[in-house]
């Protein structure tokens, strides 16, 4: 038995962004105010959307689980435009 739990280390994947240089500005000026980095402020911003947009909710379960197709016949997953992973700078993995 262990006093201190294993910590648990997730994989993270590089995502590349453009973004309106104003919001770029407020985004470093709030990572000053939080005296945090940009990875945590926008990670932790993505959860707080993800986790209080109920219309976002609601669509995430009716979603298929396992990729497969859902019952009602209908493809409703988002489609993705333009580049690829490898051209967008997704999909790089870098550890923790």
């Amino acid at each position: 038995m262990t006093y201190i739990p294993k910590q648990t280390k997730l994989t993270r994947e590089r995502v590349e962004a453009k973004l309106d240089v104003a919001l770029i500005e407020e985004l470093e000026r709030y990572c000053q105010y939080l005296e945090s980095d940009r990875d945590y402020v926008v990670g932790q911003a993505l959860e707080l959307v993800f986790r209080k947009d109920k219309g976002f909710r609601q669509w995430l379960g009716r979603q298929p689980v396992n990729g497969a197709p859902s019952s009602t016949g209908g493809d409703a997953s988002p489609q993705r435009k333009g580049r690829t992973r490898g051209e967008s700078g997704l999909g790089q993995a870098e550890s923790a």
